[in-house]
């Protein structure tokens, strides 16, 4: 036998890949096995024997014996070398070892038959002992035993055990026709001839029993043999049933049994099953799916029409009894079919029904392939297409993006839960505000999209503050009133622009609107344009500037009031462009700020101000306590380790950690725990923490009472005008906050002598601003702190 190749194929399912071994058909060649021509070749000789002796016996009759017992031994031979091949399941083993003890057992009751016959002499009507029609009935058993235990393939539903049922009711009735045809009509005959007429009552019925066991395997298939080797196993019967036919042939011939012709010609069948097993495990074929069907009930039912266009043409009075049974058969036919029919008819039913479902479940699909599933909106491909809809049409519409402000800080503070039950009514009252006319969609997150349809920049402003006015109003969320204002920019759509160009106008014009601020809206336009290409060339010259070193620092003395004493400073970063010259804080922090470039910046920052601190410490500037400000970002405060970040600059640069002061805005930890963990660590190392633009922001006594903050800074807006009543009583209310929670008060741009008097009858010690010192270099600023062990006046 030859080595086959194998080819793999990948196939997908519900979890993966599956990988199935699919073979060449043609790649296997197994050559029949020698058995098989051992036993054609005893078929044949007992075939002569037995025609060749018709007229007498022309030898011993223990000749014609001979043939026969081989021939039960070679098959069962060929049943065990099949059993012990390889390839073969464990029950398809068990199932030819069971055929191969059946064909042995056989062989036995045909050499006691070869002994009953020898024995019996001369005698007109020799017949078998009953030990040896034990052996017989104990064969057959065995191998109707064999079959019924082979284990079946697919389990029968309750329609399909039905129809097997009537299809097992057309098989045995046209079984029974035959074999009362052939055989059992004549049964005093049979008896006469055998002397036993209850053992051919039993032999008859174990013929109906085999037939109504390979009637189930060819009906209901089975998995473990191969279902050619069952077929040609099955042929037994009929080989049986033809041999019967030439029994009266064989009546006044003492000489001659039966069994002569029946045995060799079973065990040719046997071995050829076997071997076609044998043959099938070689070559391990691919299991093909089960048939739905069988042909058997059909070739009974020919087989039956057959017998009875036979008996009418010989005009036989057995024809009635066909034709009886023939009336009985099709009668089940038309029965099987209706059940059929209706089966069909309850199949369509569910089929029917089963495509309401599934074009029900495509619907759904496809609508939540098209919208939100948390707001029933339009999602961004819906959304899109609809754009890319409106520009082909060539109508007048604009499209608007909304982005709702501090979502984040309310999702936070108030969890998920409630984060979601605002989107929805957000979603909720941009519906009912533009109604069906406009397209509403959520694009992400707390980003909204509108296309509103005959809607252009100059009509707009009108649209966009319904808008904002909608989303303004109070939301209960936990047990607590939300107000959320929202930045809006919107786009006009033209032909000749595409869905993506237009969504960034719309996006540009939402991000200039929240840098008017909180609740603003704004409509795209040239200005905008222009100022995002310039944030663009903006955000990357930051980059290559800190390759280029072009940042420096610069130092604004903190005071202490009266005298002007300095006892500090904040560092200050500065950037000079080689080609625009100094650029403002102002201008670049907020673009640092949105590209994320504010992260190396602010390390280096951190790093270049405290080995400055260093220096001025080693040149003698160290007699006094002074500390040294930093400025820190909120993008910087999530990066993960950022107070790590802070211990190695100060082991680097040496500066002692009672030397620094970290700045942050109330902002950047209002409701952020991620940064309020990280000035926790910081506090941790010794390093104090200041709140920055102190009253500004998120303001609250939970902010202080959380933050690990040492220092409030007071906003100079609360400081220009200290001379007004209101700005007064605020700046009294932080100075009294701030001794009572025992933390230090810097007061924040300073610049006239009258506010330094003012802040200092208040209760102010700390100040800063151009009046005392502006922002000096690292070294006029060392140089001031070394000389500080002195008063220092106040600049006038």
């Amino acid at each position: 036998m030859e080595c086959a190749p194998v080819r793999f194929r990948a196939s997908t399912t519900a979890l993966g890949y599956r990988w199935e071994v699919a073979h060449v058909p043609h790649r296997v060649v197994a050559r029949p096995s020698p058995l098989l021509g051992v036993a054609a070749l005893l078929a044949l000789a007992s075939t002569l024997w037995v025609f060749t002796s018709l007229d007498g016996p022309w030898a011993p009759p223990l000749l014609g014996w001979i043939c026969p017992a081989a021939g039960t031994i070679v098959a069962a031979l060929a049943c065990w070398r099949t059993a012990v091949g390889a390839g073969l399941a464990p029950p398809a083993r068990l199932f030819w070892n069971r055929v191969g003890v059946a064909m042995a057992v056989i062989g036995c009751a045909g050499v006691a038959s070869a002994a009953d016959w020898l024995t019996a002499g001369n005698a007109p009507a020799p017949h078998n002992r009953p030990l040896t029609l034990c052996l017989y009935l104990a064969g057959v058993l065995t191998f109707l035993f064999a079959l019924l235990r082979l284990p079946g393939k697919t389990s029968l539903t309750r329609s399909q055990r039905h129809r097997f049922l009537l299809d097992m009711l057309i098989v045995m009735t046209t079984t029974g026709l035959f074999v009362w045809y052939l055989s059992f009509r004549r049964v005093d005959r049979w008896a006469t001839l055998s002397g036993w007429t209850a053992a051919a009552l039993a032999i008859v019925l174990l013929g109906f029993a085999a037939t109504l066991a390979f009637s189930r395997i060819a009906l209901t298939g089975r998995g473990p043999a191969d279902p050619r080797a069952l077929r040609i196993l099955g042929m037994t019967a009929a080989v049986g049933a033809l041999v019967g036919a030439l029994a009266p042939l064989m009546q006044r011939q003492p000489h001659i049994n039966n069994a002569m012709l029946s045995l060799p010609y079973t065990s040719l069948v046997m071995v050829a099953a076997a071997d076609r097993q044998r043959r099938a495990a070689a070559i391990a074929t691919r299991e093909r799916p089960p048939r739905t069907y069988s042909v058997v009930p059909y070739l009974a039912v020919a087989a039956t029409h057959v017998l009875l266009l036979s008996t009418t043409y010989q005009r036989t009075r057995e024809a009635v009894i066909v034709a009886l049974g023939a009336v009985v058969i099709t009668g089940v036919v038309v029965y099987r079919q209706i059940t059929v029919l209706a089966d069909n008819a309850r199949l369509l039913r569910r089929v029917d029904a089963s495509m309401r479902d599934l074009r029900r479940v495509q619907h759904q699909l496809a609508h939540q392939a098209h919208h939100d599933s948390l707001t029933g909106l339009a999602n961004r491909r819906l959304f899109e297409r609809r754009v890319r809809a409106a520009l082909a049409a060539g109508d007048p519409f604009s499209v608007t993006l909304i982005d709702l402000d501090d979502f984040k800080i309310i999702n936070d503070r108030l969890g998920h839960g409630a984060g979601d039950a605002l989107l929805a009514t957000v979603a909720q009252r941009l519906r009912a505000v533009l109604g069906q006319r406009h397209i509403v969609a959520r694009l992400g997150g707390d980003e909204f999209a509108a296309l509103l349809t005959g809607v252009a920049t100059a009509t707009a402003p009108a649209t966009l503050s319904r808008i904002a006015a909608a989303l303004r109003a109070p939301v209960r969320l936990a047990g607590q009133e939300v107000v959320i204002e929202s930045s809006i920019g919107l786009a006009e759509g033209a032909r000749e622009t595409s869905c993506t160009e237009l969504m960034r106008r719309a996006d540009l014009a939402m991000y200039a609107a929240k840098a008017r601020g909180k609740g603003n809206y704004a409509c795209y336009d040239g200005e905008i344009e222009r100022e995002a290409h310039r944030e663009a060339r903006l955000a990357a010259d930051l980059r290559r500037a800190l390759e280029r070193d072009e940042f420096s620092l610069v130092f604004q003395p903190v005071v202490a009031l009266p005298g002007g004493r300095p006892v500090g400073s904040e560092a200050l970063v500065r950037w000079q462009h080689p080609e625009r010259g100094t650029v403002s804080p102002v201008e670049f922090i907020a673009v640092a700020e949105r590209t994320g470039v504010i992260v190396p910046l602010g390390a280096w920052i951190l790093r270049e101000a405290c080995r400055r601190g260093a220096a001025w410490l080693a040149a003698g500037a160290g007699h006094r306590p002074w500390r040294l400000s930093v400025n820190v970002s909120a993008r910087q405060l999530r990066e993960p380790a950022f107070a790590d970040e802070v211990a190695a600059v100060l082991r680097e640069t040496g500066l002692p950690h009672q030397r620094l002061t970290v700045e942050v805005t109330e902002t950047a930890v209002f409701d952020n725990e991620t940064a309020l963990d990280a000035l926790k660590a910081i506090r941790a190392l010794g390093v104090a923490v200041a709140l920055d633009d102190f009253g500004t922001g998120h303001s609250s006594l939970g902010l202080l009472r959380t933050a690990p903050a040492t220092v409030l800074k007071v906003d100079k807006s609360f400081i220009d005008n200290i001379a007004g009543a209101e700005e007064e009583v605020i700046a009294t209310a932080m100075i009294q906050l701030a001794r009572g929670l025992r933390l230090d008060a810097v007061a924040e741009g300073v610049e006239t002598p009258a506010q330094a008097r003012r802040l200092h009858d208040l209760g102010y010690r700390l100040a800063q601003g151009f009046h005392f010192w502006p922002p000096l270099s690292a070294d006029e600023m060392g140089a001031l702190l070394a000389t500080a062990d002195s008063t220092t006046p106040a600049r006038s």
